[in-house]
């Protein structure tokens, strides 16, 4: 049957096989869908939108927007496949999981993000067949350069130098790829990711490393600024087993940063 991904400029959308339909969420015909059924359909609207002052474009995306695909999709597909985000255990430090309850620094996109899986939650039996996934930090070339990683893979690529704040600090990362690998693998509400830190900083010379770049010629520091990340909290996916390997990361990003070369 079928695979329908909504949401064809996120990053996600990229690492979903070809024979899945890919769409805008914008101007969206929902008529035309309405005799269509489906095997999954993945909702990857809004993802790269985190640095909006206006919290009602949030909820108009995140909530309202998403709830309105769901809603149309619930009778059309086997599975509905949304994403939330690790955030909302962003006060924790250590191991979580999805018995541990949620503690989070209230930014407008982390709130829009638990407005829509609180109302999932609550109407389980109505939203039988919707998963939420909740995918740590992945970072992939189709990244929006507002944030860390966006302006890191474009330094690498166009050699630019750039200014970053503080990336001293560990962090559950993962690979788009990985996320969709386990999207459509999974059979209910999960979270996505390693279940092991990395420095953040180390990962990033180890990409400026293996192009022969410079980090210090490339990358100007000013730990007194912070955007991508705002709180220090270092937690990440509480696992037995290493479910996603350093080397799979920085394998996963170099060729994608590669891929990107080769089109230029």
């Amino acid at each position: 049957m079928n695979n329908l991904v909504i949401g064809n400029t996120s990053q996600l959308s990229y690492y979903f096989a070809d024979n899945y339909r890919k769409v805008s969420g914008r101007n969206f015909n929902f008529q035309e869908y309405e005799n269509s059924k489906w095997d999954r359909v993945f909702i990857c609207i809004g993802e790269s939108k985190k640095f909006i002052e206006n919290i009602n474009e949030y909820y108009e995306v995140n909530f309202t927007i998403t709830l309105e695909f769901i809603e149309f999709f619930i009778i059309r597909a086997n599975k509905v496949i949304i994403y939330s985000t690790c955030e909302l255990w962003n006060k924790n430090s250590g191991q979580i999981n999805l018995s541990t309850p949620f503690n989070f620094y209230n930014t407008p996109y982390i709130e829009s993000k638990y407005k829509i899986t609180k109302h999932i939650i609550d109407n389980g039996s109505r939203y039988s067949n919707v998963i939420i996934l909740f995918p740590f930090n992945f970072n992939s070339i189709y990244r929006d350069k507002n944030f860390l990683f966006g302006k890191i893979f474009n330094s690498i690529i166009n050699k630019e130098t750039i200014e970053i704040g503080d990336t001293y600090f560990y962090r559950d990362i993962i690979h788009p790829k990985f996320v969709v690998k386990e999207s459509i693998n999974c059979e209910s509400h999960k979270i996505i990711g390693s279940g092991r830190l990395t420095f953040v900083n180390d990962f990033i010379r180890n990409l400026y490393s293996n192009y022969n770049m410079n980090y210090k010629e490339f990358v100007k520091e000013d730990k007194k600024l912070f955007k991508e990340y705002e709180r220090f909290e270092e937690y990440y996916l509480k696992s037995e087993f290493c479910l996603y390997y350093y080397n799979d990361l920085l394998n996963d990003t170099i060729n994608d940063i590669n891929l990107k070369l080769i089109d230029d």
